[in-house]
């Protein structure tokens, strides 16, 4: 099957999370690789998730093709059906076209090639394709949990994301808090007699957009800082007693939770003065942003490989300026890149699409690395 083929059938198979219902692509996927004498495993996560693993080979070194079978919710208006996969003027569209099926089918179509030479292997190469890597990163968790792979010398692994075929040695984190205003309630006739929350929260709002401008002033200019929700009041007649903000703090390669807690803390203090004690932070989420070092050995691999491809200056690295689970696998021993087809900057829009030379071109791309690495 060509790729662009395989890519439509998996774009058809809609893994929308949540639910997610990832073991119906995984399934669809297990038998393509049984067919081809395989022997993949469907790692069952319950209701109707599920993790794909593969391998051939063997030897002292590990590569993984690492993706994610689920999609974001589709919203918006769509010019081509989102689940239909059609081609167009040399673009593949459909929910998950970027993010991240391309490269998943681009990922296998380069595994299913080294099958019949998987006993020239000097390495054993493995699919890992998890589930809920868009919510909670149950997949690679669980993955994770059940891997041992102390016996190996060398770990490495290549996450299929929408780079552009940029190589990426790192990633933003994302650290996300509920910041609790408290007021007095009162009635709405005698304001002066509390202290209005929702006035409070705003002020917080007009110092997290201050924040937000200097972090992207800073260096690197990728971090950032939003409120994405508000909640609070008690009444309509009442002045409110308390109202809380969520905010999404991106963070940059080697940015920390402990330095972005000291940062918010610092912020109220200076923009709110004595109205600060009246402010509690409290965290929601705690995702780490990923890094290798830019002049590690995969790196290097790859952006050779890019500059033969695509040409000079192509082979740099960059930040992949959104999150993915390249974090939680450096965390686990595994020197990790990020490297696909697509552009990040149309995952989870409407109309998301895939230009169909990037993901022919990811096939070669990705069967040199495995040459350079494990033969």
């Amino acid at each position: 099957m060509k790729v662009i083929d395989l890519l439509q059938q998996c774009i058809k198979v809609n893994t929308v999370a949540p639910p997610g219902n990832e073991r119906d692509l995984a399934a669809f996927l297990a038998d393509i690789l049984s067919e081809a004498c395989c022997t993949p495993i469907l790692q069952d996560l319950g209701s109707n998730r599920a993790n794909l693993i593969c391998e051939i080979g063997q030897g002292d070194d590990l590569l993984i093709l690492n993706g994610h079978l689920d999609v974001v919710p589709v919203a918006g208006t769509w010019l081509h059906q989102p689940f239909a996969a059609d081609v167009a003027d040399g673009e593949v569209y459909g929910r998950g076209s970027a993010d991240m099926k391309a490269g998943l089918a681009a990922m296998l179509t380069a595994f299913l090639s080294f099958v019949p030479h998987k006993d020239e292997l000097k390495g054993t190469l493995r699919l890992v394709f998890v589930c809920d890597e868009e919510t909670a990163n149950l997949g690679t968790n669980a993955y994770f949990e059940k891997v041992d792979d102390g016996r190996f010398h060398r770990k490495w692994a290549v996450i299929g994301e929408p780079t552009s075929l940029r190589v990426c040695n790192g990633h933003l984190g994302a650290q996300r808090y509920w910041i609790h205003c408290k007021g007095v309630s009162a009635h709405s006739s005698k304001p002066e007699v509390g202290r209005n929350a929702v006035v409070l929260a705003a002020k917080v709002v007009e110092a997290i957009e201050k924040y937000h401008r200097e972090l992207r002033s800073r260096a690197s200019s990728l971090g950032s800082c939003q409120v994405t929700l508000i909640e609070g009041g008690e009444k309509q007649n009442s002045i409110p007693g308390s109202c809380k903000l969520y905010i999404d703090r991106r963070t940059t390669p080697k940015e920390t939770k402990k330095q972005v807690d000291a940062e918010l803390a610092e912020l109220m203090v200076k923009e709110l003065g004595s109205d600060a004690q009246y402010i509690q932070c409290e965290t929601a989420f705690d995702f780490g942003s990923g890094y290798v070092e830019p002049d590690s050995f995969l790196v290097r691999t790859a952006g050779k490989v890019l500059e033969e491809d695509l040409g000079a200056g192509k082979g740099a690295p960059i930040v992949f300026p959104a999150g993915c689970e390249q974090g939680i696998f450096v965390r686990h021993g595994v020197e990790t890149i990020v490297l696909g087809p697509g552009a990040i900057s149309l995952a989870h829009m409407p109309n998301e699409h895939v230009p169909v030379n990037e993901v022919e071109q990811s096939v070669d791309i990705y069967k040199k690395m495995i040459t350079r690495l494990l033969q």
